[in-house]
């Protein structure tokens, strides 16, 4: 590799993880503070949203399912899934989308009842 390549290698890994390191901030300034994502059953028999930056996070959710689910024995086999899709194009997120709890979950549409 010639010393023009290691350079620009360099200069977009370094990119790449600073943003990473603060995509928090840059989360913040780009789609606010209160950021909330939804969660719903396969047909929409629960839903949940979480709102991490008010303590709304996926452990409150879970709860909040097993609730559900214990008052609704015939929904004892449901699964949650997530209606908010990764963008590979937000590159400061990476590190989110990999070691995030709420990305674990499964991604469907939508549905609007």
């Amino acid at each position: 590799m010639s010393k023009k390549n290691i350079k620009l290698l360099t200069l977009v890994s370094s990119i790449i993880i600073l943003s990473n390191i603060f995509s928090a901030y840059i989360n913040a300034f780009t789609e606010g503070i209160f950021k909330s994502y939804l969660f719903q059953t396969e047909k929409a028999e629960f839903e949940f949203w979480t709102m991490p930056s008010k303590g709304r996070d996926v452990e409150v959710m879970e709860r909040h399912f097993e609730s559900f689910k214990n008052a609704h024995p015939e929904y004892s086999d449901l699964k949650l899934h997530r209606t908010f899709k990764r963008n590979p194009l937000k590159f400061w997120n990476w590190y989110v989308y990999l070691t995030n709890e709420q990305y674990d979950y499964k991604y469907q549409e939508e549905i609007n009842k």
